[in-house]
């Protein structure tokens, strides 16, 4: 027996050469456990040209088992990352024992010791760890390095009119079709349906389309379409288009106070979705999701301000809108800011609703929340609700640190165990955190060294997934920014799963643009561009004709300046000149468009497609001045049916 171990554990040991060079194996025992009580053994270790190499012993107590190596990183940090799990090679002897093993290569995080062996025997419930504290040396050849992204296949620069022309303030235009069909989907037209509610999409059991079934109100997927209609309010100037977004927009709190006090919710506020008679869906779900109350109470509190600013009563908002406390029944606000205040630090599903961790995206809209919410409470003449907010707020803020990544250089979609295969660490759900929850305060703003390091690594991790990154430019020869998804390994294709079968999505393409419009903006208004090492590749790629240099600081209207904004601002557009490319004639935007042929898929009329496309064109009329843009759209009348 003692003979075969170590021809095993020789065999993975010589498996480890790199660049001629053996690995150096340390051998802690070769024979199983003696003990009785020891039902688990660290026998070999070596990290050799960026690989760890490791055997382990474990008593065969059930059939189930995982078995996780922990590290600390090359910061000497133990983070839910730096961990590699072992998986089965043999059995040994009469099935009582069973050699386990892992090669897996970790030279992005790096290590610098071996923490501990964990065994979790899930049939039978049992948890065992043998304790290690083993400095680790790297032998073998060097590790590599973080790859660097790919040279940029364009240098777009500036605004394109192509894109001014179909964003333009006209009937027919992509921005007046996304306008109309997203209300449609407001208070829809189907029986029994609440007033308040917003339908996911025109795909379900009442339309033609009927899968995938998004026949439902989910509460993040309205809230962030309710907000689109609240700067629709704020900029309106016709008396009658400005009544009826308001009235939509108190027909969302009564919905959202109605969802509140539901008696079937089974994880407090953070239900995710409701039948379109706003009653609870109580199926099988990713269950709670904690971003829908921050993102609700964001959208009511801006709602609020602006209806005060237009001469609006402060009671009609505290019975409406803000004071939970006094009116359960018709205002929503509190209940769910205090919601947040007390869960934030909870984990629960993203905005995929595929994994239960501790999110970007949900702790950066809760932060926004808790933020604008202490501002709002203190309007309310609510001191205590306000300190109870700040303190979270506080609190909160003080985590959002842990999401960077130095060795990959990227922002972490979560903390905790990545799941689903995502071996890239990569998600959109990073960017829409930072559009979504970004407070005005400077944490995380669209232009933060971090947030501009993931979205190079996001954006470019696309170009090797989808064939049609291969299409780099339009039938007039403009460029076509990169398909954007919503993580590379994703196999989601719009009514199931399949290998290689996730697609770009219309929204997430979207977001890119408006995040690189917002980032334009901020820097006009901060009125210089520093760099660091952090931001550097950014700009390497997306602006590369400024040759921004590490240390220096470029002021609003110099020559360098100014080719950065400009390569900024052509990228919004070559991203949104993708939508544009993918969009079917009649202009409706589905969930998805196919990775291959970029022929639209998935659910039909997408609500969240169309908000999120409008809010890129009023962040592109921003960085360009068009102070009228959302006002003229706003009062446009094309939606006459709904709100004219």
């Amino acid at each position: 027996m003692k003979g075969f171990l170590a021809s095993a554990i020789s065999g993975l040991a010589l498996a480890g050469f790199a660049s001629g060079q053996a690995c150096q194996t340390t051998t802690l025992t070769s024979s199983v456990p003696t003990n009785s009580s020891t039902k688990l053994a660290l026998a070999s270790y070596s990290y050799c040209g960026g690989t760890l190499n490791a055997t382990a012993y474990i008593a065969n107590v059930d059939y189930n088992k995982v078995v996780s190596l922990y590290y600390t990183n090359a910061q000497g940090q133990s983070t839910p990352l730096s961990v590699v799990n072992l998986g089965y090679s043999s059995g040994i002897g009469n099935g009582s024992w069973e050699l386990w093993s892992t090669s897996t290569p970790i030279y992005i995080d790096g290590i610098t010791k071996l923490l501990n062996l964990t065994y979790q025997a899930t049939d039978v419930g049992k948890t065992y760890v043998q304790t290690l504290n083993l400095p680790v040396n790297a032998t073998g050849g060097p590790a590599p390095t973080l790859p660097s992204p790919p040279a940029p296949y364009a240098t777009p620069k500036g605004f394109g009119s192509d894109i001014t022309s179909w964003l333009s303030i006209n009937i027919g235009s992509e921005s007046e079709t996304a306008l109309q069909r997203m209300f449609l989907n407001i208070n829809p037209a189907i029986p029994g349906a609440a007033q308040g509610v917003v339908v996911a999409a025109r795909s379900g059991p009442s339309y033609p389309q009927t899968n995938p079934d998004y026949e439902y109100n989910w509460v993040r997927d309205a809230s962030l379409t309710m907000d689109v209609v609240q700067s629709l309010y704020s900029a309106a100037t016709k008396a009658k288009a400005k009544t009826a977004y308001q009235n939509i927009l108190f027909e969302y709190a009564a919905a959202r106070a109605t969802e509140q006090n539901d008696p079937g919710l089974q994880t407090g506020l953070g239900e995710p979705k409701f039948y379109l008679n706003n009653t609870i869906f109580t199926g099988p779900w990713g269950r709670p999701q904690n971003d829908g109350p921050a993102t609700s109470a964001i959208t009511l509190m801006e709602f609020a301000t602006s209806y005060l600013a237009n001469g609006g009563s402060i009671d009609t908002v505290k019975q409406k809108i803000y004071d939970s406390a006094t009116f359960p029944a018709s205002a929503p606000v509190m209940k769910d800011l205090l919601f947040v205040a007390s869960n934030w630090s909870s984990p629960s599903f993203d905005l995929w609703e595929e994994e239960e961790s501790d999110h970007f995206y949900t702790r950066m809209v809760q932060r926004r929340a808790l933020v604008l919410g202490s501002a709002f409470a203190t309007k309310m003449g609510d001191s205590a609700t306000s300190a109870t907010l700040s303190a979270a707020a506080t609190a909160l803020s003080a985590t959002l640190g842990q999401f960077w990544d130095p060795n990959r250089e990227i922002l972490l979609y979560e903390y905790g165990p990545v799941l689903n295969g995502k071996s890239s660490y990569l998600d959109t759900a990073v960017v829409l955190g930072v559009i979504h929850g970004y407070a005005g305060d400077g944490v995380y703003s669209y232009t933060n060294d971090e947030v501009l390091s993931t979205v190079l690594r996001l954006a470019t991790s696309f170009i090797d997934v989808y064939a049609i990154a291969n299409t780099t430019t339009d039938s007039a020869g403009l460029t076509l920014g990169i398909p954007i998804g919503r993580y590379p390994e994703d196999v989601y294709n719009g009514t199931g799963t399949q290998l290689n079968g996730g697609n770009p999505w219309y929204l997430c393409t979207a977001a890119l643009a408006q995040l690189f419009y917002s980032a334009s903006t901020e820097y006009t208004d901060a009125g210089s561009i520093s760099l660091t090492n952090v931001s550097k590749p950014f700009f390497d790629y997306f602006a590369p004709a400024a040759g921004l240099q590490v240390g220096q600081t470029y002021t609003y209207g110099s020559r360098k300046y100014n080719q950065a904004i400009s390569g900024l601002n052509g990228w919004g557009d070559a991203f949104l000149r993708t939508v544009k490319h993918y969009t079917p004639a009649d202009g409706y935007l589905s969930e998805e468009y196919n990775r291959n042929t970029g022929v639209p898929q998935g659910a039909g009329d997408l609500t969240w497609s169309y908000a999120s496309l409008l809010t890129a064109a009023f962040a592109r009329a921003e960085v360009r001045g068009q102070k009228g843009y959302v006002k003229n759209l706003a009062d446009l009348g094309v939606v006459a049916n709904t709100v004219a």
